[in-house]
């Protein structure tokens, strides 16, 4: 076994250490795991560390998703996107709302490597290039 699958290997095996009944992140879990990890040498810890991060970001991007808007002050449009894709995907999707001035309508909705914007610039665009 190569020391890159091995490491994996022990990351898969933290990931699973660090997740709650649910399957999401649990933040006092994923603590103990990082100290942990810096109690070995350097060497030894940061591939395992890197894979790590890598594996948590991934379950984290399942289940918690981005929603920009102009406006900070939208909880009903958060909601209601929070509870169709939840319906989509079949599991509970958690939205953080964050609030992104250039947006003049619209919005851009991310939710793990899938990005899905309805805004006014994006439809200038599409125009833009429809007539060239």
């Amino acid at each position: 076994m190569s020391k890159d699958s091995k490491a994996l290997k022990i990351a898969k095996g933290l990931l699973l250490l660090s997740l709650n009944e649910e399957g999401k992140a649990d933040q006092k879990r994923v603590e103990e795991v990082i100290l942990e990890l810096k109690k070995e040498a350097v060497s030894k810890s940061l591939p395992i560390l890197r894979d790590y991060f890598a594996l948590m970001k991934r379950t984290i991007n399942s289940y918690q998703g981005v929603l920009e808007t102009s406006t900070d002050e939208n909880k009903t449009l958060t909601k209601i996107f929070s509870d169709k894709l939840s319906e989509a995907k079949g599991s509970k999707i958690d939205l953080i709302q964050e609030k992104n001035e250039p947006l003049i309508a619209g919005f851009k909705l991310r939710v793990g490597d899938d990005v899905y914007e309805d805004s006014l610039s994006s439809r200038i665009s599409r125009l833009k290039k429809s007539l060239t």
